[in-house]
């Protein structure tokens, strides 16, 4: 029976999944839309097809979306989920492959939180699971023995200084770019009554928040004022940077924090080289130099952004000796 063996980063926004030898073969939206028959959810559509169904009428469909800050938080959908997008890769015939599968987590995973993932992963159709911190998979990415890696995506922030020999300390915070999203609705409606969508903040996010100062462009949206009314109104590229700046401020605090935690060995080898970013909020122009200033240490963007995690898993495949001692487990 032929193997199959994927590298999946189950993220918030975003389920990602790298096959050894051959490459990035999925990222997608880690969004349903799902619709009742006979008494159980169906998936309708899903990733980046779910994406654009929302922005027009669902009907009786809903938008699920099964992970949360790095939590899956609905077993069913998440199964679901990921057992649809296995379909879209793996070729169809008379005999199913075996699935291995290295799957990155986060790093403040309870026990619970681990087992949730591991049932679903079977469930979709995985027959063998390897549960590896995100950091861990970062540094696997790098090629290097040790640093202090730091992903800011959707739901979650995780920091982690790293060696060969696992994760020498770290944390995960709820700050990311939900966080940043609700930030500045929060910030709309304090200042004009006006209740702007998930959705439209994302766009927007995407399109005019920058870090640089004298970005000072002016974007219009619409939303719904207190009396349900539709109102527009212009936003800045200032406005929406004073309601995240706080937030990454927490970043930095929660960054110092673990750099004053690291061993002083590994803590020289961080000033050295500084430290690795990665995720899809570094797309916010001038949030690196951001944090550069803050940090007063070198910051320097992984290559590969978005897919750093599930790439550098796919290497523990063929280096399963490294992956052995950072687990502090034996692996066949």
């Amino acid at each position: 029976m032929a193997t199959i063996e994927l590298s999946i980063d189950l993220g918030s926004k975003f389920i990602t999944i790298y096959q050894n030898g051959i490459g990035l073969v999925l990222r997608e939206p880690a969004i349903a839309i799902a619709t009742k028959s006979r008494n159980r959810l169906e998936i309708r559509d899903a990733g980046y097809r779910a994406e654009s169904v929302m922005t027009g009428s669902l009907g009786g469909a809903r938008v699920i979306a099964p992970i949360k800050e790095g939590i899956i938080v609905d077993e069913e959908m998440a199964t679901m989920l990921l057992h649809y997008f296995l379909k879209k890769i793996i070729p169809e015939g008379i005999f199913m492959p075996r699935i291995k599968a290295i799957v990155s987590i986060c790093e403040s995973s309870s026990g619970s939180d681990r087992r949730a993932v591991e049932k679903c992963c079977i469930k979709a159709g995985i027959k063998e699971v390897t549960l590896v911190e995100s950091g861990l998979s970062l540094l696997a990415y790098t090629n290097s023995i040790g640093g202090l890696f730091v992903d800011i995506g959707g739901g979650k922030t995780e920091i982690s200084a790293v060696t060969n020999h696992g994760i020498a300390t770290g944390c995960s915070v709820n700050i990311a770019g939900d966080a940043f999203n609700n930030a500045i609705i929060d910030s709309l409606y304090m200042n004009y009554g006006v209740k702007v969508g998930e959705f439209t903040i994302e766009n927007l996010k995407k399109s005019a928040l920058s870090f640089y100062v004298n970005d000072e462009g002016s974007y219009a949206v619409s939303g719904g004022s207190a009396d349900g009314s539709p109102r527009s109104l212009y936003v800045t590229a200032e406005q929406m940077r004073d309601a995240v700046i706080p937030l990454v401020d927490d970043i930095i605090e929660v960054i110092m924090s673990v750099l004053n935690q690291t061993p002083p060995e590994l803590s020289a080898e961080i000033l050295r080289k500084g430290i690795f970013v990665s995720g899809g909020s570094l797309h916010i122009p001038g949030l690196i130099d951001y944090l550069e200033q803050a940090l007063e240490l070198p910051v320097t963007p992984l290559k590969d952004i978005e897919n750093a995690i599930a790439i550098g898993g796919a290497r523990f495949f063929d280096e399963k000796n490294l992956l052995s001692d950072m687990l502090g487990i034996k692996l066949y």
